[in-house]
Order: structure tokens, then sequence, then C-alpha cells
């Protein structure tokens, strides 16, 4: 994958929770997103950054590293939290839910 800004990760992560939250619903939502954390905690610890609540996921405080770092927690995330969406609700209905973002990230219409 392309080397994508924490900026368009930022973007990408809000809008992902945004609507997928109501197919799913806030409360598993938010689980996806801890589980997301988490797991990306184990390859970065700086993932700890990452914060979230039932209005959103905040990536902020991830611009507090270097530019690459952050693009490489924030991919790293993003991509668990499709892949935890995967095995959630299937791949294909995941992929359908985050495509428009993930084509958005990479400079796609």
């Amino acid at each position: 994958m392309d080397h994508v800004d924490s900026h368009n990760y930022r973007s990408m992560a809000d809008q992902i929770f945004c609507s997928v939250s109501p197919a799913i619903g806030t409360h598993i939502m938010m689980l996806v997103v801890e589980h997301a954390v988490w797991e990306t905690k184990h390859k970065h610890q700086e993932a700890a950054l990452i914060t979230f609540s039932e209005q959103g996921i905040s990536l902020d405080r991830l611009q507090s590293l270097e530019s690459g770092k952050a693009a490489l927690v924030a991919q790293d995330f993003i991509t668990t939290i499709v892949s935890t969406l995967g095995r959630l609700v299937g791949k294909q209905l995941a992929q359908q839910m985050v495509h428009p973002f993930h084509n958005k990230a990479a400079g796609e219409d």
C-alpha cells in the first residue's frame, strides 16, 4: 500500500466509525475499536495514543510521532478494524462498508 499521510487515516477512521456504527451499533463498534487498539499495541506501543469514545475515534495524538511512524500505526489500526469487521459481519460486507474510505485514502475516486 502506498504511503498515505496520517491526516487521511484520521479522516478515514472517523468516517468508518460514523458510517459503520449505525449498521452494527455503537457499542459493538466500540468493542471493535477497542480490540483494534489492543491488537495494534502488540505491534506498536504508540497505538496507546489512539483514543475513542461513543462520539468517534481520534488519531490526533499520533501527530506527536514521526510522520512515517504515525502513518504505519494508523494503517495497522485501520487494517485491524477492517479485519475484525470482516470476522464479525463477513468479509464481503465489511469491504462494502469501508471500500469508499480505502479508495479515498489511496487517492482514488
